[in-house]
Order: structure tokens, then C-alpha cells, then sequence
């Protein structure tokens, strides 16, 4: 059994690493599941996906809350603004595939929000999307 979860961060993993423009500003290896505090910047994070059930007698409908972050430790929130934009433009009308049986029925971005970091002066910009996905392990 595929857990929904998993085969959605996967797609969304490669999803951006696809993206050569995104890749040319944070590079290789720039894409994680966790915030590593002394890792180099900048980089996105996707810091996590909350699902719940919305089809009918479980069917296998579920809906993905999904957060990511761009940090960026140059001044000014310029880079992570930048960065949150190419990860938007990434999944704008995407068709991600997803592995095990699971279906990805929509992805659409919710909201970002920008801000200082105050424990050590780095930028963020906050992404929440959604997603609706079908299929095995729902």
C-alpha cells in the first residue's frame, strides 16, 4: 500500500528540482524535507503536509495541506521572494505524477508570507498550497 503522503512529497521533491531556474539560484541539493540550521543558503524546505479525508465512505479522497519555505540569508526579503515565486510558477498548472496508484486531482497555491527570521536575521517566505489527491493507500 503507497501512503498518499509520501508519492505527493516525492512529486513535489522532483517537481522542483526540475525547475533550472530554481536550481540556478539555490542549487544542487538545495531541496529538503527538514530545516537544517547549518545548512548553507538558501534552500527550500518542505516542512510538511497535513492530510484529511474528504471523499465519502473512504473512498480515497484526500485533502494535503502542504507548507514549504524559502530561506535566503542575503538583506532584504528579495531572494526568498524570488525563490517562493519559481516554487509557485513550478506547480502553476502542473500534472504532477505520483507513484503507487495515487492520483493528484488539484495543487493550487493558498498564500505565502514573508518575513525576518529574528533568531538569526534570515529570510523566509512562507508557501501553503493544496492539494486533492485520489487513489491506493488513502
Amino acid at each position: 500500500m503507497n501512503d498518499p503522503q509520501s508519492a505527493l512529497s516525492a512529486a513535489i521533491v522532483s517537481t522542483l528540482n526540475a525547475n533550472a531556474a530554481l536550481i540556478a539560484i539555490i542549487g544542487q541539493n538545495a531541496i529538503h524535507d527538514r530545516l537544517l540550521t547549518k545548512a548553507a543558503m538558501p534552500y527550500v524546505v518542505l516542512r510538511e503536509i497535513t492530510s484529511t479525508e474528504w471523499g465519502a465512505d473512504n473512498d480515497g479522497g484526500l485533502e494535503h495541506q502542504i507548507a514549504l519555505d524559502a530561506w535566503s540569508s542575503t538583506a532584504g526579503h528579495r531572494e526568498a521572494e524570488t525563490i517562493a515565486g519559481l516554487v509557485r510558477q513550478s506547480f502553476d498548472n502542473a500534472r504532477l505524477t505520483l507513484s503507487g496508484g495515487v492520483t493528484l486531482v488539484s495543487l493550487l497555491h493558498v498564500k505565502t508570507r514573508t518575513r525576518r527570521e529574528a533568531k538569526t536575521d534570515a529570510h523566509v517566505a512562507e508557501m501553503v498550497f493544496r492539494a486533492v489527491t485520489t487513489g491506493a493507500g488513502s
